[in-house]
């Protein structure tokens, strides 16, 4: 077991905050249906159990009923709000409150009924067991082990009951949290092998192999994602369409080996002068594109200036120059306008001479 939590934690702090970030959100999607399956269907329990009682005891039952009902309601609004928040902080309190209300719901029905003080630590041991597997974050996990015991102990308190049953409601309590947490361990190991896995095929899918920036399918996933992120913030949002001058001329007179060389160093400025956040993108044999994140016309023009004057003084393997067009999207105009307008003013570079900016 300590191997499982060492090498868990070793795969962990090599994921970047990004990384780790997607990975968190991976997990949650991949557990959503199960946990809401789990947080919809455990309050019916309470149902059963006063169907149960009913029939053993007739209308004596009666007297739990109402206190049934209301935490059947509470936990039933706990789910519903867990679902919808689930990936968020939020989320994480929501959870924390679902089962500190399910650990209070049992320790008041047995409270109502002290003939069953033998059953509650089975059921918070159970729930352990069942919930803990689902917490993503450790901080969701400690929550929810204190909110399912706290409420058990202090029924004990309440009920002044003997030292032997607080031990075996502390082994109990303590069976149940470990296994809840090796199988959450288990779950969370499986998760990020599969999350890595599948991280690097589409690195493989989206990421140009020569150069080692993001392909024609990655450049239409990331910047499809940027572009929704800053047309719902309001955000500027600017494209710059790069293209190397002449570079036919170089494979024909220098060779292709020298060629993919050139391409090399050209991504090597491109992602050295551009932000992490930034997409950039090599869309064609000679051609770049970028989407530059919080950004106004005005300064991807300047960024794009200085890459251009970075590459016109590289000079090896050998001395290239490029042009590129600028320009920043409109509220509501779709991405693929925009870079169209962006490869417009790059014709207009090339028309112009080359080895220039403009600007749509």
């Amino acid at each position: 077991m300590t191997s499982v939590f060492a090498y868990r934690k070793y795969r962990m702090s090599a994921l970047s905050p990004a990384e780790y970030r997607r990975f968190h959100a991976f997990t949650h999607a991949k557990l959503r249906g199960g946990v809401t399956l789990l947080t919809f269907s455990m309050p019916l329990l309470f149902a059963v159990g006063w169907i149960r009682d009913y029939a053993v005891l007739g209308p004596v039952a009666h007297t739990t009923l109402l206190a049934r009902l209301c935490l059947i309601v509470a936990l039933l609004c706990l789910a519903a709000l867990l679902r919808r928040y689930d990936i968020s902080r939020m989320g994480e309190a929501v959870g924390i409150a679902y089962a500190l209300t399910f650990g209070i719901a049992i320790a008041v029905l047995t409270a109502l009924e002290p003939a069953k003080l033998s059953l509650t630590h089975v059921a918070v041991m159970l729930m352990a067991i069942i919930l803990l597997p689902n917490c993503v974050r450790r901080s969701t996990a400690i929550g929810v082990a204190a909110g399912l015991c706290l409420p058990m102990f202090a029924l004990l308190l309440y009920l002044a009951a003997p030292v032997g049953l607080w031990v075996a409601y502390l082994l109990f309590s303590a069976v149940g949290i470990l296994i809840g947490m090796v199988q959450r361990s288990a779950t969370l190991h499986a998760t990020l092998d599969i999350f890595i896995h599948r991280q690097r095929l589409l690195r493989r899918l989206h990421q140009d192999s020569l150069t080692g920036v993001a392909n024609r399918e990655g450049w239409e996933a990331r910047s499809a994602r940027l572009h929704r992120e800053h047309e719902s913030s309001g955000r500027p949002l600017s494209v710059i369409f790069f293209d190397i001058d002449h570079f036919k001329h170089v494979n024909d007179q220098h060779g292709h080996a020298t060629g993919d060389a050139v391409l090399q160093r050209v991504s090597t400025l491109l992602k050295q002068h551009l932000r992490g956040h930034d997409v950039v993108a090599r869309v064609g044999g000679e051609e770049f594109v970028a989407l530059l994140a919080d950004t106004t016309v005005e300064d991807a023009h300047r960024v794009a200036e200085r890459i251009r004057r970075a590459i016109e003084t590289l000079g090896e393997p050998v001395r290239v120059t490029v042009s590129a067009g600028v320009t920043q999207a409109h509220p509501a105009e779709s991405l693929e306008t925009a870079t169209q307008r962006a490869d417009a003013a790059l014709l207009q570079a090339k028309q112009a001479g080359r080895n220039r900016i403009v600007r749509a």
